[in-house]
């Protein structure tokens, strides 16, 4: 079911039972003014006849039914019967069709009661206790209320009637408002059908930009955005991979091609063969980096996670780093200033944190060119703080820009060896667990980078 029709119905519904309360309280309230208003005519109708029966000693019962007779009274089908409260007999009965059966028990009734109502088949009663003097009677009045029944069911059709009506125009008016108000919302979704990865730079109207719509609308224009810009760097990611994979590639088949044009010494096979074992390297450094940067994408939730002490990790990964180059030269510097060992860790990925020490060593190694690399850790209250600071070329205010996107290499990096992939690695990891990288650099002067961690993210 749609949310128009939907939506329509609930409203129906709801004053639908709104307008049946109304309705059933209407007819209640005057069926009871009814009962009340012909019970209160009959009362008075019992009174004066007993007056004139009892208090008038010129009016006989004959004289009376004459009067009865003779004198028009909205009353249809009136009856009164007067009772002596003693002797029990009946002192006068008006009317001439059958009227009230009256029993034993209900004299004996009226005789306990000063008043009270009653009714026998269609005939509705009133029994009152009249006193004249040291004299007590029992009267008895009796009627049928055609009329005023007959207008009760004329407000209970009209109150149906108008009750139908009612309903069916509020549920096409709120078809009709239902329609309007979501008219926006099927716009949205007209809209949103057309956008396609072809063209993601489309955007929804945002109308108002102020009611719940036009927020709907902005945020799936956000969304469109970082959808539109995520295609933008798969694309670019694609494209840089490609060609970092084709460069050495290439370079590998055409020596192979040039090496087998003719027969050649060994040494110069085995120069060759190392040309395209450093090529196959480099072949391997990208898959790796391909890999780990897949890896940086997932969710660190869905990966294992350990407290990892940073001090032992860096002096680690230095280690590694000096065995493997040793014309590197790290200085490193740790200041602990928690007292508490339990202080030193944080909770992450131990794999991925390496990589940060790794990567950022490296480069600041290789641009420092032979220069000494400063290396500081530092632990603060909240977070824990990692500075690489290099002599190396530096980076231009331009480049800095572009610095994290993968496989983006700076205008003066390029002369050294490198594919691009390890800053934009290092950025995911860092935000992977809570943490800032933060760059600061100018050409010449040399780069520093500065990583927070929080204890806990």
């Amino acid at each position: 079911m749609q949310i128009r029709t939907r939506l329509s119905l609930q409203f129906a519904l709801i004053v639908g039972s709104i307008l049946v309360i109304f309705s059933v309280m209407i007819y209640t309230l005057s069926a009871n003014y009814r009962k009340q208003e012909f019970a209160d005519r009959l009362r008075e109708k019992a009174i004066n006849t007993a007056k004139l029966i009892i208090d008038v000693k010129e009016i006989n019962p004959e004289l009376m039914r004459i009067i009865d007779s003779t004198n028009y009274s909205s009353l249809e089908n009136v009856e009164v019967i007067v009772y002596d409260y003693f002797k029990r007999y009946q002192l006068y009965r008006s009317g001439k069709g059958p009227g009230l059966e009256v029993t034993e028990e209900l004299l004996a009734k009226a005789r306990k009661s000063d008043e009270f109502r009653f009714s026998q088949g269609n005939r509705e009663a009133v029994g009152i206790l009249y006193t004249n003097g040291l004299r007590r009677f029992v009267v008895l009045a009796s009627a049928t209320d055609t009329y005023g029944l007959t207008k009760l069911n004329n407000l209970l059709l009209i109150l149906l009637l108008g009750l139908l009506v009612s309903i069916i125009i509020t549920i096409i008016t709120g078809l009709f408002f239902s329609r309007q108000a979501l008219k926006p919302i099927s716009e949205v979704v007209h809209q949103v059908s057309t956008i396609t990865a072809s063209n993601l730079e489309q955007r929804v109207d945002e109308g108002n930009g102020t009611d719940e719509i036009a927020r709907l609308a902005i945020t799936f224009n956000e969304m469109l955005g970082r959808i539109e810009k995520a295609f933008q760097m798969q694309k670019s990611f694609v494209s840089n991979a490609s060609h970092e994979l084709r460069t050495p590639l290439a370079s590998i088949t055409s020596q192979i091609q040039v090496a087998l044009m003719k027969e050649r010494g060994s040494e110069e096979y085995r120069k060759v063969l190392e040309s395209v074992l450093e090529d196959t390297r480099s072949l391997t450094r990208l898959a790796n980096n391909l890999l780990e940067i897949a890896r940086a994408e997932q969710d660190l939730q869905h990966m294992k996670t350990t407290p990892v002490r940073l001090d032992e990790l860096l002096l680690q990964t230095q280690s590694e780093i000096e065995m493997m180059h040793p014309e590197y030269e790290i200085e490193t510097i740790i200041n602990d200033n928690t007292g508490d060992e339990t202080e030193l860790s944080v909770h992450g990925n131990e794999n991925l944190l390496k990589l940060i020490f790794i990567n950022l060593l490296d480069n600041a190694c290789k641009f420092s060119e032979g220069k000494p690399v400063n290396a500081t850790l530092e632990y603060n209250p909240d977070f824990i703080t990692f500075v690489v600071k290099d002599q190396g070329i530096g980076i231009s205010a331009e480049d800095q820009t572009r610095i994290f996107e993968p496989f983006f290499r700076a205008e003066n990096a390029k002369n050294h060896p490198g594919h691009g992939v390890g800053l934009s690695m290092i950025d995911k990891i860092v935000k992977m667990h809570g943490g800032s990288i933060a760059l600061k650099s100018e050409p010449g002067s040399g780069t520093t980078m500065t990583v927070k961690l929080p204890y806990n993210h």
